[in-house]
């Protein structure tokens, strides 16, 4: 074997994995990945044998010009103008050419940066994770490569030394490519989390790691009576929760995306309300006020890049809060948040929830006339005289909340839910085909003809969209809500309430939060990891980079107080009251600290084991969490919160103090404080369960307290 065939061959494999991304992402179609194997099979075949006679420059010069005249008709025809595509067609067809003409060493790196260049282009157009396999390959096959090289190189020196040749083939390579691998790809994640983004993010691609994302129910300008029906039979994920406390499985998960009230040709379009938006004023629209009350809880929102402006909030939302210098909020006259700013990336909110579902009551309020409403919530000139009659039929007379109850049972009970009919020809008036011909539709027809029968008996009402129930993912303890559950509902305005909901689809076609199974275990599975892979690596951009950064101190301190000669004076036991007295010191001063001697050789070698063990050795090392320890790191948070800490304040004041300024952390800053005076001053150790609960509650709180701060 000669060293130039082995050179050859080497570069022949890598030439052979290069490309196979490239199909998934549509910028190389599968006939052209299949030529272009078939005559890297046949340069392989070829070195194989190690033949004398190469393609001489004047046929590599001659190739080259019968290309370009297909390049350019590649760029404006086949590839339709995408110069991707078409520049990636050019480097596979330089690859074949160079491959064919290795003539000179210099020819064999010239190769090797082209087959770079293409697997810069694979990577960079690639969004499935599996693309992480790829680069380990790759990686691990181009070390080879260079290896091979150098030793090839070292092995040409000894000219006619057999012995130094047999011994630079026995040194050992497994163990070093290994290891040489593993250190790539260990520290491409540092590069990867600081390097400078250009914009955010510096992959422009969408969702589940598969490509963009359609649209969603309620995030559009017009919604047709088939819209919804459509969306609901994909997968999807449209966005993520997570909920402060535990959310019971008989809770309705219902969230308010759109509104709309203009009814014309079969179509639902906002009207004047949702055309006139309305800016925050506080925060630099980063804060829209729905409706008064103080929030019980928090729920954290990731949502999926979406093709409008509109953002899904639980019905129970008080208030909605962001921290993205990428957009702004501001609510429309209808109570529906919109979204101002770039909407190619996810989006992360939180709401503060109240006990109860409350529809923003903008711009009447209760005991005000319905006649100030929008007069598109009152026009029933959509409503045929068989529609109206049937109204008058079911509804009877009574007050307009009897009237409404009996409207949603009818259509509830006599008619049935169905996706069968999507796509069917659209007929003169769909509303009254679905009420008397076909008795039977999807959620679009339910919510619509109830109503138009509202508004023919006199009481304003619109169209909601968004989304009903989710699925719980128990891997991370957050809620998935898919486009499945997409779903239309009724906002009716009674004189005695205001705007209240009403739901007329029938049980069965309702959305609603999935159970368990071995199924949507693995399904979860997968989700968890499509999440983190889009989360942090496709969408991860400028703004997560300041939050890391910031986030360092942070992390520093947390290292710093696991050690146990790192302790504040506040984490020391509180006197009883008086002691002072007797240890001859003021009310209300702390502790003489005790003598600390030079500690620093161990700081160093704990230095040393955390980067050599990294985070589970010092996992492995660290002592159980004791009440002490929770609690003196609930009063350092707080104090980063902006709340007044001294040393001097009672652990019940404190707790006090803490539920006042951030209700979110009331509970379990209770309960650290609880279990904190039973371990200190009642002397009753705590035992696994109490454990537990201790650290699910400072993690609780310590959330609430970092988004406050």
């Amino acid at each position: 074997m000669t060293f130039a065939r082995e050179k050859r061959l080497l570069l022949g494999w890598l030439a052979l994995l290069v490309p196979l991304p490239l199909p998934f992402s549509e910028v190389l179609s599968w006939p052209h990945l299949l030529a272009y194997v078939g005559v890297v099979a046949a340069f392989l075949w070829r070195a194989s044998r190690d033949p004398a006679g190469w393609l001489p420059a004047w046929a590599m010069n001659l190739l080259a010009l019968a290309y370009l005249p297909y390049f350019l008709l590649d760029l404006r025809v086949l590839s339709r103008g995408r110069l991707v595509a078409a520049v990636t067609h050019l480097l596979l067809f330089t690859v074949l050419v160079k491959l064919f003409a290795l003539r000179r060493e210099r020819d064999k790196w010239q190769t090797a940066i082209a087959l770079f260049f293409l697997f810069l282009s694979a990577m960079a157009t690639s969004v499935h994770p599996t693309v992480v396999l790829y680069l380990v390959a790759f990686v691990t096959l181009g070390l080879l490569l260079f290896t091979r090289f150098a030793q090839l190189h070292l092995m040409g020196g000894f000219g006619g030394a057999e012995a130094g040749r047999r011994a630079l083939l026995a040194v050992p390579l497994g163990r070093f490519l290994a290891a040489a691998t593993i250190a790539t790809l260990a520290l491409s994640v540092p590069l990867f989390a600081f390097m400078p983004r250009v914009r955010n993010p510096i992959v422009s691609g969408s969702g589940q790691g598969m490509g963009t994302l359609g649209a969603v129910s309620g995030f559009s300008d017009e919604v047709t009576l088939d819209t919804i029906g459509t969306i609901r039979q994909s997968q999807e994920v449209a966005m993520r929760l997570r909920y402060q406390g535990a959310v019971e499985r008989g809770d309705e998960l219902r969230y308010r995306g759109a509104v709309f009230e203009d009814f014309r040709d079969g179509a639902w379009r906002p009207g004047a309300a949702g055309r006139q938006g309305r800016w925050a004023g506080s925060r630099w629209g980063r804060e829209v006020v729905l409706a008064p009350g103080v929030p019980r809880r928090w729920v954290d929102i990731f949502l999926r890049p979406v093709t409008g402006t509109f953002v899904p909030v639980p019905v129970e939302g008080l208030t909605v809060e962001h921290d993205s210098g990428q957009s702004h909020l501001y609510r429309d006259e209808a109570g529906v948040v919109r979204r101002m700013g770039s909407r190619d990336e996810p989006f992360e909110y939180r709401v503060g929830l109240g006990e109860e579902p409350v529809v923003p009551r903008l711009p009447v309020l209760p005991g005000r006339g319905p006649a100030e409403l929008p007069e598109a919530t009152r026009d029933h000139s959509a409503v045929s005289p068989r529609v109206a009659a049937l109204a008058a039929q079911v509804a009877g007379e009574g007050p307009p909340l009897e009237q409404a109850r009996r409207l949603e049972a009818h259509l509830m009970t006599e008619y049935g839910y169905s996706l069968d009919f999507l796509g069917r020809g659209r007929p003169a008036d769909p509303i009254e085909a679905f009420l008397f011909d076909w008795r039977e539709g999807h959620c679009e027809y339910f919510a619509s003809s109830m109503v138009l029968m509202l508004r023919s008996r006199g009481i304003p009402a619109r169209l909601a969209t968004g989304f009903l129930g989710a699925e719980h993912n128990p891997l991370e303890d957050y809620w998935v809500v898919r486009q499945a559950n997409a779903h239309a509902w009724v906002e009716a305005y009674l004189p005695e309430g205001g705007w209240t909901i009403f739901d007329p689809t029938p049980a069965a076609g309702r959305p609603a939060m999935v159970e368990g199974s071995l199924g949507s275990v693995l399904a979860q599975t997968w989700d968890y990891l499509l999440f983190r892979w889009d989360r942090y690596v496709l969408t991860y951009g400028f703004n997560d980079q300041m939050a890391f950064l910031g986030a360092l101190p942070e992390l520093w301190r947390g290292f710093r107080a696991l050690l146990p000669w790192n302790r504040d004076d506040e984490a020391a036991p509180l006197r009883e009251p008086g002691a002072e007295w007797a240890e001859g010191l003021e009310p209300g001063a702390p502790a003489e600290p005790a003598p600390r001697t030079s500690r620093w050789p161990l700081v160093a070698l704990a230095a040393a084991l955390a980067m050599v063990g990294g985070l589970l050795a010092l996992r492995a090392v660290r002592r159980p969490l004791s009440g002490s320890d929770a609690y003196r790191r609930l009063r350092q948070r707080a104090r980063q919160a902006g709340l007044g800490v001294r040393a001097a304040d009672p652990p019940l004041g404190f707790g006090r103090n803490l539920a006042r300024r951030f209700p979110g952390a009331a509970a379990p800053g209770a309960e650290i404080v609880s279990l904190y005076v039973r371990e200190s001053f009642g002397e009753q150790p705590l035992g696994d369960v109490e454990v537990a609960r201790l650290r699910e509650a400072l993690g609780e709180a310590v959330r609430v307290l970092r988004k406050a701060g």
